[in-house]
């Protein structure tokens, strides 16, 4: 039972932000508009919402793609940017799982009150997604990463809505289902990771005891 805490435990923690470039110098603001095609689980995060919104009405689309942008930018100014953490990946992973699966669901068994809700978790691991902002660019790279954010889910959920209508309905139910797999991967490989560091943890704790009995 304590190994399974001690396995949750880990997986849980949010890990501290890590600056990557992946699109070489182009600096803050390009680099960070471009950061959802650099990051698989912040692009799977949103490419999920828009599957989830492009099988929901107009109606509910109208308010929910300003939730889930608001919501990601609260994240990131609030957490992202002011406390410098970004998503534990096994709740990211668990919230993409949740989103791929829900876009696989007509829309009469998603109320909008559980749409809003749902977008505004993927809106929030979205914006917890993108690097510390470094402060001399601090700016550039905001309006990067909020201009990003929202552009992707734009065009995503507007091609998919597209097709959705005019070739085939179950483009978005498909897409969905792409991302509850990539997040199903992801959860599997964080956990694989949780698990090992609990190993190690704990051999480390019972290595010292040892050490300390000798004594």
């Amino acid at each position: 039972m304590r190994w399974s805490y001690l396995v949750a435990a880990l997986a849980a923690l949010p890990t501290p932000a890590v600056a990557h470039d992946a699109f070489g110098d182009l600096g803050p603001f390009y680099a960070n508009l471009l950061h959802p095609m650099a990051d698989p689980m912040q692009a799977a995060l949103a490419l999920g919402t828009a599957a989830f919104l492009a099988g929901r009405s107009l109606n509910t689309v109208r308010i929910a793609l300003p939730v889930f942008v608001a919501s990601a930018a609260l994240s990131y100014l609030v957490l992202g940017w002011r406390f410098g953490v970004t998503a534990a990946p096994i709740m990211a992973s668990a919230a993409a799982i949740a989103v791929g699966a829900a876009a696989m669901l007509p829309e009469r068994w998603t109320p909008v009150a559980a749409a809003l809700v749902l977008v505004t978790g993927t809106g929030a691991f979205v914006g917890l997604s993108p690097d510390q902002p470094v402060p001399s660019d601090l700016a550039q790279a905001i309006i990067g990463t909020l201009l990003g954010i929202a552009a992707f889910i734009l065009i995503a959920w507007a091609m998919l809505d597209a097709t959705a209508r005019h070739v085939s309905q179950l483009a978005p139910p498909i897409i969905g289902s792409w991302v509850a797999a990539v997040g199903l991967l992801a959860g599997a490989f964080s956990f694989q990771i949780a698990t090992a560091d609990a190993v190690g943890v704990a051999t480390s704790r019972d290595g010292l005891s040892v050490q300390g009995a000798d004594q």
